[in-house]
C-alpha cells in the first residue's frame, strides 16, 4: 500500500482488555528526554519508569490528554504531548453507562458526594482514570464512576493520508462504531433531560433559557419527543394512564400534593427509585429520591406517557 491509498485502523477494544494491558497498539515516538511512565492518568500517581528520546512505543488508546500504552506489559500512561504519532490521530475514549441509575460521584471512592445520576446507556466522555475511577463528562456533569458500571467502548485510530497535491485528508473508517443508546422511550426521555441538570427554578418558566417550574420541565421535555402535555402538574396527571407505584418505570410522571394542592407538583422517575424535578424557588433541576420524607408523606400517583 503506498502513501497515498487511504488507510485505517479500526480497534475495538473492551474494557477487560483496556485495565488489564492486552491489548491491540499503533506506535507512538517519545520527543521528550524523558517521558515519565504513570499508572494513573494524574501527576500525581504513582511513577512506573521512563521512556526517552526517540523511543517507540506502544499506545492503545486515549484518556483525556494521555496516551494509554502497553509497558511491560501492564497498562500505564504518558502524556499525550510528548509523543509523536506520525500521521496518526488518537481519538479520546468513550464509554456507556451500565446500570438501571448509576451514581456519579465528586471524587473517586464510595464515601465522596453523589453529583449525580446516570441511567444505563448513557453515553459519557471518558476524561481520566483516577483510583481506579473513572472520570467522565456528560453534558455539564464531571464526576467519578465505578468501572463496574462503565463499559468502554470501541477506540478509533484513524490515519491521515497525504495526496500527491499536498492535501491532507482524513480516511473513512472500514466499519462503524455503533453508540448504545438508551433502549426505551422513557430512557431517552430521561437522557434527554439529565442535560438540564442545575438549570434554575422560575416560577412559570417552560425553557431552559428562562428556567422551568415543575410542569414547565416536565411539559418542555416530552415535547421535544412529540407528546403534547397539560400545562400544570395538576392538569398532567389527567395525561397518560395510571400507574401503580411499585410498577414504577424509566420515564412515568410521579405525582406529589404541595401548598394545600391535592396535585401540585411532578417530576419524571428515572429509575432505582429516583427522579428528576424543577424542584422550588431558589433551587434548581435536580435528582432526588422518592424516599425521602417530604416526597414519601406526599406522593400521590403516577402517570405512564409513552
Amino acid at each position: 500500500m503506498n502513501r497515498f491509498t487511504k488507510r485505517v485502523v479500526l480497534l475495538l477494544m473492551a474494557a477487560a482488555i483496556l485495565l488489564t494491558g492486552m491489548s491491540l497498539a499503533v506506535d507512538g515516538t517519545v520527543n521528550a528526554s524523558a517521558l515519565i511512565v504513570r499508572s494513573e492518568t494524574s501527576t500525581e500517581s504513582e511513577r512506573l519508569g521512563k521512556v526517552y528520546n526517540g523511543e517507540t512505543i506502544d499506545v492503545t488508546g486515549k484518556v483525556g490528554e494521555w496516551y494509554i500504552i502497553n509497558y511491560n506489559g501492564e497498562t500505564a500512561y504518558v502524556f499525550s504531548e510528548y509523543v509523536d504519532m506520525g500521521d496518526v490521530q488518537v481519538q479520546a475514549s468513550m464509554g456507556t453507562i451500565t446500570g438501571s441509575t448509576v451514581r456519579v460521584r465528586s471524587a473517586p471512592g464510595t464515601d465522596s458526594e453523589i453529583v449525580g445520576r446516570l441511567i444505563d446507556g448513557t453515553m459519557v466522555n471518558i476524561l481520566s482514570i483516577e483510583d481506579g475511577w473513572y472520570q467522565i463528562k456528560f453534558v455539564d456533569l464531571v464526576g467519578y464512576v465505578h468501572p463496574d458500571y462503565l463499559s468502554v467502548d470501541g477506540l478509533v485510530f484513524t490515519y491521515l493520508e497525504t495526496k500527491e497535491d499536498g492535501s491532507t485528508t482524513v480516511s473513512y473508517t472500514t466499519e462503524e462504531v455503533t453508540q448504545v443508546a438508551p433502549t426505551t422511550i422513557g430512557g431517552q426521555i430521561i437522557e434527554y433531560a439529565y442535560q438540564f441538570l442545575g438549570t434554575p427554578y422560575v416560577y412559570g418558566g417552560e425553557t431552559p433559557e428562562e428556567g422551568f417550574d415543575c410542569s414547565g420541565f416536565v411539559q418542555y421535555v416530552y415535547g421535544q419527543f412529540g407528546y403534547d402535555l397539560n400545562r400544570t402538574s395538576e392538569d398532567q396527571y389527567d395525561n397518560g394512564t395510571f400507574v401503580p407505584y411499585d410498577e414504577l418505570q424509566v420515564g412515568d410522571l410521579v405525582f406529589f400534593s404541595r401548598s394545600g394542592k391535592a396535585i401540585g407538583h411532578v417530576g419524571i422517575y428515572v429509575g432505582d427509585g429516583y427522579f428528576i424535578h424543577a424542584t422550588s424557588p431558589g433551587d434548581v433541576v435536580r435528582v432526588t429520591a422518592l424516599s425521602t420524607d417530604y416526597y414519601t408523606a406526599r406522593y400521590v400517583g403516577a402517570r405512564r406517557i409513552a
